[in-house]
């Protein structure tokens, strides 16, 4: 089985991505050939639970919410 995972990169990009159900991180390489390790976490939207990975703390309310909208 696979589990659906909405992703925050550095830049503003997003990313919609099918993983294993078991993996509990997500890896991914950027434009720079290094890789960001990004837990998944679960954000509630609308009364509605989104697997998420961010690739800083630091991204904002906002920009959770806004990448989410753009596949849900």
């Amino acid at each position: 089985m696979s589990k659906d995972v909405v992703v925050i990169l550095p830049g503003g990009k997003v990313d919609h991505i099918s993983v294993a159900d078991d993996l509990k991180k997500v890896s991914y390489r950027n434009d720079q050939r290094s890789f960001l390790d990004m837990p998944i976490e679960t954000y509630v939207l609308d009364g509605k639970e989104f697997l998420i990975a961010k690739f800083s703390e630091l991204v904002t309310t906002r920009e959770t919410e806004q990448a989410i909208r753009q596949f849900y």
